[in-house]
């Protein structure tokens, strides 16, 4: 019997004071983080306009308008994905908006919301 995969997309919009990690996400960091947990993380800068009647307002601007560092975690492994969440957490902080889980699976999302609580504060 094969282990259902844990996937989770984490979102953070740019630094600040507010809803940004705590310094520039880099892809060498979180390397370093797959490597010893033994996951696969990968980094991705997205930003741009979708239509008008989809756009969700934050801070100003279009949720879509803004440049978001998305983080991708997938793995079978419950006790590896809860360390590179962990460890996500300690090096960025938790991301700070209600889309920070967007496109992440249900278990990853449950998985999520208690560590983020117990890291970091979250909810």
């Amino acid at each position: 019997m094969t282990l259902a995969e844990i996937m989770a997309k984490l979102r953070w919009f740019p630094l600040g004071p507010v809803a940004g990690p705590l310094e520039p996400i880099k892809k060498d960091d979180l390397d370093k983080i797959a490597k010893q947990y033994g996951v696969s993380v990968s980094l991705e800068k997205v930003g741009g306009i979708i239509e008008e009647e989809t756009r969700e307002e934050t801070r100003g601007k279009a949720i879509e308008g803004i440049t978001q560092s998305i983080v991708t975690i997938s793995t079978e492994d419950e006790e590896a994905f809860r360390g590179v969440v962990r460890a996500l957490v300690r090096k960025y902080r938790a991301p700070r908006t209600t889309y920070a889980t967007l496109d992440s699976n249900e278990r990853a999302r449950r998985i999520i919301v208690e560590l983020f609580d117990e890291e970091d504060g979250w909810l």
